[in-house]
């Protein structure tokens, strides 16, 4: 219809009638996206292939169809004909229509055509309020039916404000409606009363979704208020129109016009998103009605085919096949019939595989204690540690086949296990084999993970497998447990196939994100088992045994049995370490190990500390010197340590404080040395023991514990 407004229509209605919709700036529009996506596909030489590109690339694909002078005909065709074919037509199809050309488009957007409009509303289905006073009926279709934005154009736009009747993209509906609390409203001519609370009320504000079923509210001007959403070129034009009111007589006609023209719109709106609402549920209902009438005709066909319901899978292609909202018709079930017995096949042999799988995991469950007495009782001891857990040994092939022999119903018995021991134990030995060269490709890794060019482990025989695993210097630890300490080869097997029988040698890793002990997920190797060389392992022992004078082909053994007779200790003295008979090589070296990573990131991460003099940050773990922290004590001889003694009114001072404070306890010297972007390193933290904090403070710091030496964070 035309643009033009109509003289009949009151200036305050009119105002807002002839309104345009702000448009979004070009650079925030979806247009101007799409623009610096085709000039980046430009720039970077992946520009889209043009339509006669890929003609030639695949000049097999279908040509379009020429759609050109489709509807000339009926621009020949008799009027009153043509005007009968109109009156059936829904409004969008004639929108569609006035589009196609200048002609019907000057045959159908005049006020002459109304009737059209009128008869074209009457053929959407019933409730639909009708189009409101002063607005056009193409722009109300447009509203209701289009996805053109009112503002930019854009073909996407999803926004609909039914009270004003405008349809528009997201960055436009953005720029268009605001909350009134955000648009700063003033004005020199009228008081910041009126703004806050009659102004509101002559502007036509959005209908948000309610419940609209229950909800018996009108959406009256009166109920608006400055946290409603307006249309910001309409609160310009009121505000505008309003000032210009110079008698209280003009103004109070204005307001009851503005008033109950806002009640109409915003009643409008409610109408319509009820009606919408209504149209879904009744659109759900008839949709959810034809699936379940799809649904059973389809299984009434299939059970007479011989199927039943046992039959039937529960996956994706299935409901996309039973599950749709169409009529089932002969075409379609000769369609869906092959590709419907093709997935009850392939649900048969799932349903088949599974009790197989679930079967075989109560053989394998039964193989478990007989298994455990076969490792005591018929393996050597050479052999007996390195032995594979539970789950590996299910995984070996004389165990695979006697559980799923004659389809995994027979059970496992000591008897049918004594009928391939032969061939278990020599398939456990070849398990053996491997872990410990597993173990090997471990510390060769390790040692040279520094390397650019590290090259895989040269062969060796299994004697000298066993020699090197043997050392001091092959260490081992688990990620997936919290082992405290380092472990030689054959105490790792142990742990493993005690603590982590379900679990499989050597898998990749994180086989559980949830228990996963790495730094963080982009630094988790990929290809590690969980059991793996302790990391700096080999080289810190190799330097503990140059310090001690010990050979490097010293077995770990030994070194262990010295350790826990107490001849072999740290001289730091920490109270975090085990008692001898506890320890062992490989919790010293841990220890040690652990201690210098500690005091490599407190220099990397610290200030320069030669500013200030009275600060110390002492290395009391070195391996080389001419005082190495580890000592071989001869027969009788007792270490000394520093002393780390704590006077009763200190210790009770500090411990009060321990026990007031909530928060986590960082060493005061060690959190002024770090720099700022550090001090939340765990590295600072220290356990809530007054004899740890006076053994740190008097072996890091050379300094006597004081209520003064602790600080408190926040973890």
């Amino acid at each position: 219809m035309s643009s033009d407004i109509p003289s009949d229509i009151p200036e305050s209605i009119a105002l807002s009638v002839g309104l345009k919709p702000l448009q979004v700036p070009f650079f925030f529009s979806r247009a101007g996206k799409a623009a610096r996506k085709a000039r980046a596909l430009r720039i970077g030489n992946k520009q889209a292939p043009t339509s006669q590109e890929q003609q030639e690339k695949n000049p097999k694909s279908k040509t379009v169809r020429v759609r050109l002078g489709r509807l000339a005909d009926l621009m020949d065709m008799p009027m009153d004909i043509f005007l009968e074919i109109i009156v059936h037509l829904q409004p969008l199809d004639l929108l569609h229509l006035a589009r196609a050309s200048k002609h019907f488009r000057a045959m159908l957007m005049t006020s002459r055509s109304r009737y059209l409009w009128v008869a074209a509303f009457q053929n959407v289905a019933p409730g639909l309020p009708p189009c409101p006073p002063y607005i056009s009926e193409p722009r109300y279709a447009a509203a209701l039916f289009d996805q053109y934005c009112f503002a930019c154009g854009v073909e996407r736009s999803t926004n609909t404000e039914y009270s004003t009747t405008l349809r528009l993209c997201a960055p436009c509906h953005k720029t268009n409606f605001k909350c009134g609390e955000h648009l700063n409203i003033s004005s020199k001519k009228l008081s910041p009363q009126f703004i806050e609370t009659t102004l509101p009320s002559l502007l036509v504000s959005a209908v948000r979704y309610v419940d609209m079923e229950n909800y018996q509210d009108e959406f009256n001007a009166k109920s608006n208020w400055m946290y409603s959403i307006f249309y910001v070129p309409e609160v310009e034009a009121v505000l505008a129109l309003c000032e210009s009111k110079q008698t209280t007589e003009q103004r109070m006609a204005f307001i009851r016009e503005r008033r109950e023209y806002v009640t109409k719109m915003q009643s409008h709106g409610l109408a319509v998103l009820r009606w919408l609402s209504k149209e879904y549920r009744s659109k759900r209902d008839s949709q959810k009605s034809a699936r379940e009438e799809r649904k059973a005709t389809i299984l009434r066909k299939l059970e007479a085919l011989g199927y039943n319901h046992t039959d039937y899978p529960d996956n994706d292609a299935w409901n996309k096949i039973v599950n749709q909202p169409r009529e089932l018709t002969d075409r379609i079930w000769k369609v869906s019939r092959p590709k419907l017995e093709a997935l009850i096949k392939q649900q048969r042999e799932d349903d088949r595989r599974a009790e197989f799988e679930a079967r075989l995991r109560e053989r394998y469950a039964e193989f478990r204690p007989i298994y455990e007495e076969f490792i005591h009782v018929a393996l050597p001891d050479h052999i007996r540690d390195f032995a594979p857990n539970w789950a590996d040994a299910c995984r070996l092939p004389c165990i695979v086949e006697l559980a799923s022999s004659d389809g995994a119903f027979p059970r496992i018995n000591g008897a049918r296990v004594a009928t391939i021991t032969t061939r278990l134990t020599a398939e456990v030995h070849e398990a053996v084999c491997q872990i410990k060269r597993d173990l090997v490709e471990m510390l060769h890794r390790e040692y040279h993970q520094t390397h650019r060019d590290a090259l895989p482990p040269p062969p060796l025989e299994m004697a000298q497998v066993d020699a090197e695993l043997a050392k001091a210097t092959s260490l081992f630890i688990c990620h997936r447990c919290p082992l405290q300490t380092a472990v030689s080869a054959s105490q790792i097997c142990l742990h493993w196939r005690t603590e982590h029988p379900e679990l499989k040698w050597n898998d990749a890793w994180p086989i559980d994100e949830m228990f996963d002990r790495r730094r963080k997920r982009s630094e988790w190797p990929k290809l590690l088992p969980w059991v793996c060389a302790m990391p700096s392992g080999p080289s810190c022992a190799k330097h503990a045994l140059v310090a001690l004078g010990i050979p490097d082909d010293t077995p770990y053994i030994a070194l262990d049995d010295v350790a826990q007779q107490g001849r072999l200790v740290c001289l730091c003295g920490s109270p975090e370490l085990p008692a001898p008979s506890e320890s062992g090589w490989g919790t010293l070296i841990k220890h040690v190990a652990d201690e210098q990573a500690w005091h490599h990131r407190m220099q990397l991460f610290s200030k320069d500390i030669t500013l200030w003099p009275s600060i110390k940050l002492i290395d009391n773990h070195p391996l080389s010197g001419p005082a190495p922290c580890l000592k071989l004590l001869a027969e009788g001889e007792r270490a000394e340590v520093p002393d780390s003694s704590i006077p009763a009114d200190t210790a009770s001072l500090v411990t009060a404080r321990l026990e007031h404070e909530q928060r986590q306890p960082v060493c005061s010297s060690c959190h002024f040395m770090l720099k700022d972007g550090s001090k939340r390193t765990r590295d600072i933290h220290l356990p809530r023991d007054i004899t740890h904090i006076a053994h740190h403070m008097r072996t890091r710091h050379d300094e006597t514990l004081s209520s003064d030496c602790i600080l408190f964070v926040y973890a």
